[in-house]
Order: C-alpha cells, then structure tokens, then sequence
C-alpha cells in the first residue's frame, strides 16, 4: 500500500513539472502539490490491565513510547488571502512500547527478598490517513497549519510477555524460564478507525531561481482522540520533523476585466404587514450529581475512587448439558474442542471468565480432569426430558449420553471403558414437568463420577474493582410551560457511551445508577464520567442542561504495596447448585460449606445471600430462598453473619436459559478479611 501511494505522488510532480512554465514572472499561484516524509516518536496514554481475552495480571498499563515515520502527498488548494486548505494523504506507524513493574516478596535460598515483575506489551500500528488542513501563512515563507487526522488502522498487532527483572541472577517462573504469559497477534477488538487532532508548522526554502520547487523543513503533533482498542481507554499521539518537497503550479496574470455597469435602482417594496409572532414556550433543564452515604442521605460527591482488592472465588460447575427440542446435537454455546486443541487447555484462563461463560466450558473441564485422575469414572445419563412411552424417546436418551461420550472419547481420548452410557425420560430429580422453564430444563445429559475432584467448583483468583461510593445519584430539574414529553440523561467517557437513563412525562426526583452492576471492565478504566439532562417539550422543543463530571481515581494493588496500607482479601463462595424447589444441603454442598468455614478467621466479615429463579411466585421464592441461605449459615455455624434471601427480585443470570435458572438457584457467602502488607 506504501509504494502505490509514493509512486502515484511521484507521477502527478513529474506530470506537472513537464506542463509547467519554465519561469514564474508574470503568474499567479494557483496550487501546489509535494511529498513529505517524517521520524518521530509516538507518545501512547493508557488506563487498562489486559487486553480482551488476553490473560494478564499486569496491575495497570499507563503510558508507551516508540519510534514512527510518515510518509505522503499533499495538495493546496490557494486563495489571494494568507489562508489556503491542504490536503494531506498519507501513512504513518503509531507503533509504542508499554510497560509496567509489578513489586513482591520472593524467597531466595530461604532469604526474603524483592522480586520485580515487568508486564510489556509492544503494539505494531499502521496508518493510512487523510488530513484536511487549514493553513495560515504567517510570513512570506512561513506557515502553520491545524486540522482533524481521519485514518483507516491499515495493521494493528500486538505482542505481550510478562519478565522476571529481580532477582537478576537467579529464579524463573514455573515455566522454567524468566518470562511467562507471551502472546502475540491481531490486537483483539481493535478499533479500525482513527481521529486525532493535528497541527504544524513549516518553512519555505527555494530549491530553483523559477521559485517552482521548494523544500520546507516542517514539525507536527497529532493528538489522538479515538482509543486503538473499542471499549477501553488506550489512544495513541505522536510528534514528528520531517521534510516536503513542494512543487507550485502557476497561471498567466489577466488584465481586470471591468465591472459591468450597474443595473438601475428598483422603486422601494412596499411595507410588508406582519403579524407579530408568539414567542416559544418557556423551556430549560438543570441537572446536578450527589452521592448515598452509608444510611441513605444524600452526600455532595468530589471523585469516584475505583479500588482494587484481591478476590479469591469458588464458583460451582453444573455437570448438566441441555439439549434442544428433539435434537440430540450439542448447542453451539458449549466451547468444543478440537483433539489438537486440548494440548493448549490451561485452567489459569478461567481468571476472567464470569460464570456463564465458565461453564461452557464444563465439558474440557471434565476432560482435562479425567486426564489428571486415571481412575476416576463418569456416568453419563441422558434424559429425553418426558415420560418414555415410546422407543423414539428412548433412542434421543442414548443419543444425547452418546453425544457426550463420543466427545470425551474422541477429542480427549478418555478410554471408552472409563466411562458408563445411560438412558432414562425424566431426571432422577426433574424440574416441573408441565411449565415451558421445567421441560427445557429436563431435556439435559447428566454427567457424575466417582472422584469428587472430577465436578469440583472452579477456584479462580483475580482482581476485583471496587467503586467508592457505589451509587451516584443525578438530580434533574427544569421547566416546560408545553409540558415534558421526553427526558433523558446520557452519561459518557469522552466519545464512549457508557450508560441511558430516559423517561416519558415529568422529570424524575432522582435518578440513582448503581456502579455496582457495570461490566468490573468497564470500571478499571474509567477516567471522568460526563452527564447531560436533555428535555423535549410536548410541542417539539428540546433544551439541554449543563454538564455535569465526575473525576474518578483509581486504587491499585500497586499504590497500596507502595504505600504498605492494609488491603482487604474479598472471597466469594457459590454453593452447588440446588435443585429445583429444593433447600437442603446435600453431601456436595456440605464438602463446600466445609472448605468455606476452614476459611473464616475472627475478622472476617461475613454476608450470606440466598437466590432462587423466576419460576413461582414472588412470595415463595423469597421465603425458598431465605431457607437456603439460613439452612448455609446452620451448617457453618455462623452467629453474626448477614443472612438475607432475595428471592426472583435479582435474578443473577439469563433466565430465558435452563443453565442460568440453574445457577440462579444458589446460595452466595461473601467473606471480606483485612489482611496487613
């Protein structure tokens, strides 16, 4: 694509520069037209850990730094005034190096000592660009320019490694070298569109007496505006000196041609009869941002502090694969492999992952498992999910425990002889047969094993981002003397949108956005949240109000290490998934509640909250799910524990789903433990 663009430069100067008188007395300037070429450096700001579906543990990329060049053509289109516009096409790198240390404690031959962690990540960027330039000339041989940048990410790859630093003579990861967590390729989820602020200045030397050609020694800044990843706050500037060499084009000076005579005087209009108009009625918006404390009171709000603990979790697997209607073919949501595919299989992936996502992968879960335990053996019962009255029903049974079982065995050479095929029309224990939720959830594979350790929860530990306070409260007013049709609040990150809120008729009191339920991605790049209250009027009138910001600083794990503050470990505990309509604890829940109570220390703070699904009525799924939260704290033996049941009023999954009306049915023990640097 580079040499397309120098080549076809190249041709239009050397087309002109044969067309073009061979002196300059007596013309005027009508264009000019030339190549540049620039070195610089690239300047990248940044507030993010990783990149999407990258694993990292990187505390928070910041800033980069790296060399780039440019290359290109520009036209001007000029004027008899010192303003002209210059269009400039062009391609540039915006490549940078991002790096950030990480600082721990590390035993060497027994002895304590600092040990240094850098997280790196090299971005590869390439440019085509156009930008659209308003020139000034400030004197007869200098000019400065300014105007947008609009450019098309040609290439954008990346590479990413984590290096151990200190101890510099000894020590290596568990891989057995000092660098661990590399990853290269197409930057995931990068932004294909480019938009930056750019300007300049340049100087004009004569290369030739026929003041035709030029070089002009230049400088130019780019800001860049738009992020390089969608979703996350990472933007690329760059400054840059170069050279262009200008070529102007020229035509013969005309004598003025003189103005026509001017046509007579027309008698004047008679006076108009105007009706007097009526003003529009009366519209304006306000808008004002506070904050909750503690007991409910509204609080005026300075910053929005994100603070990061370390979180531990026990998530629970459901070893229940769901079928659709009559087929017996395993839906596209569950994560399959190929046989090559699970060489590459790691556990520490499961990082990031939330719930749902976790559990597609539940079928390679059970393979890698059954791969560490040799003798373990699986049971696999496929249920048709109605009554068998007929062998049909009976042959989908065995077709869906066969499906699964071909898959163990074939991608992950599970021997056939470790694993027993059963059939049967309902579950041993069904979800209610005669509602549309009930038979979804009963046209499923069970999948049980004789090693605990098979279908044990997933223990991930990863970083949570707390935001202090968790709820800001956006107080709207105004007036429509129309009446209010329409109003909404926009709430935006520079040019992202972050969140809507919107209503029909008169304002609301207030508006509270709780933080807590935004994406933890979201919230670890945040910089300043921005907010608008717009009205519309009952007869098409609109008003906006001022903007209202919110300044957001974070709380790293960094900052408190530097600082040796007391930071506080947050583990959260699912219990196996209860079945349906069902409060006890079975021996799986038990063996959980058990590793959850060895964890609780005379400082922890405890909160027990119990959920159900949507199925049933309000009334009884609240008290169900009381019961399953105090039947969790009778077990492990609390006293001053928060015990509370939240019934279907939060449902924590997509209930249109059987899987997520399953892992809706669970009880939640969050332990919160201060624990000294």
């Amino acid at each position: 694509m580079k040499l397309e663009i120098v080549t076809a430069l190249l041709f239009l100067c050397h087309l002109f520069c044969s067309i073009a008188p061979a002196c300059a007395q007596d013309r005027v300037e009508t264009s000019q037209f030339g190549l540049f070429a620039h070195g610089g450096i690239n300047l990248h700001s940044a507030n993010f850990q990783t990149l999407p579906g990258v694993p990292s543990c990187c505390p928070r990329y910041e800033n980069g730094f790296g060399a780039g060049f440019a290359v290109g053509g520009f036209y001007d289109l000029l004027s008899q005034s010192p303003f002209s516009v210059q269009f400039r096409l062009g391609y540039s790198t915006l490549g940078a190096r991002l790096a950030t240390d990480e600082f721990t404690t590390v035993l060497v031959n027994g002895n304590s000592a600092t040990g240094a962690f850098e997280h790196s990540v090299q971005a590869n960027i390439g440019l085509l660009s156009i930008t659209p330039l308003a020139k000034y000339q400030l004197l007869a041989h200098a000019a400065v320019l300014a105007g947008p940048t609009i450019g098309w990410v040609a290439s954008n790859t990346y590479g990413e490694k984590e290096t151990l630093l200190q101890p510099t003579n000894v020590g290596t990861f568990e891989n057995g070298s000092r660098v661990r967590n590399a990853y290269a390729g197409p930057t995931p989820g990068a932004s294909r569109l480019y938009f930056g602020i750019t300007a300049g200045a340049a100087y004009r030397l004569p290369l030739n007496q026929s003041n035709t050609l030029f070089a002009l020694p230049e400088v130019f800044g780019t800001y860049g505006v738009t992020p390089l990843v969608r979703g996350m706050n990472w933007r690329a500037s760059s400054l840059a000196a170069g050279v262009s060499i200008e070529y102007r084009v020229f035509a013969p000076s005309l004598p003025p041609t003189p103005p026509p005579p001017a046509p007579p005087v027309p008698p004047p209009a008679p006076p108009l009869k105007t009706q007097p108009t009526k003003p529009p009625p009366a519209l304006s918006a306000t808008l004002a941002v506070t904050t909750l404390d503690s007991l409910g009171q509204e609080r005026p709000i300075k910053e929005l502090v994100i603070e990061d603990y370390i979180r531990t979790q026990y998530r629970p697997l459901l070893n229940y694969i769901f079928f659709d209607s009559g087929s017996a073919r395993i839906p596209s949501r569950y994560h399959l492999l190929t046989r090559s595919g699970t060489s590459s299989f790691d556990f520490k992936r499961f990082n990031d992952y939330e719930t749902l996502p976790l559990y597609y992968e539940v079928l390679n879960i059970i393979g890698k498992r059954m791969k560490i335990y040799h003798q373990a053996v699986l049971t696999i019962v496929g249920c048709s999910g109605r009554p068998i009255e007929k062998a049909s029903e009976r042959a989908l049974s065995h077709d869906r425990a066969e499906a699964i079982f071909q898959y163990l065995h074939n991608v992950w050479s599970i021997d056939s002889a470790r694993m027993k095929v059963q059939s049967r029309g309902l579950p041993e224990m069904p979800s209610n047969p005669n509602d549309s939720d009930g038979i979804a959830e009963n046209r499923r594979v069970e999948i049980y094993s004789d090693v605990p350790e098979v279908l044990e929860p997933i223990f991930t530990t990863d970083t949570a981002h707390i935001p202090k306070p968790p709820v800001i409260r956006f107080l709207p007013g105004g007036s429509a003397e129309a009446g209010v049709s329409h109003w909404s609040i926009a709430t935006t990150e520079g040019p992202i949108k972050l969140n809507d809120f919107s209503g029909k008729g008169d304002l609301s009191e207030h508006i509270d956005w709780d933080l807590q339920k935004e994406h933890e991605r979201d919230l670890a790049t945040l910089d300043t949240i921005h907010a608008i209250l717009e009205i519309d009027d009952t007869r098409g009138h609109s008003a906006e109000s001022n903007e209202v910001s919110v300044p957001v600083r974070h709380y790293t794990l960094l900052d408190k290490h530097r600082v040796g503050s007391t930071d506080t470990i947050i583990s959260r505990y699912s219990l196996i998934l209860f079945d349906f309509d069902r409060s006890a604890l079975g021996e799986a829940n038990q063996r959980i509640a058990d590793f959850v109570k060895a964890r609780i220390s005379s400082k922890s703070v405890v909160r027990i909250l119990g959920y159900t699904d949507r199925m049933g009525t309000d009334a009884y799924n609240q008290k169900l799910s009381a019961a399953r939260a105090h039947a969790t704290e009778r077990y492990i033996g609390l006293r001053d524990a928060e015990v509370r049941g939240l019934g279907r009023s939060t449902l924590l999954y997509d209930n249109s789903l059987p899987e997520g009306r399953f892992y809706s049915r669970t009880v939640t023990v969050i332990v919160t433990t201060p624990t000294v640097r």
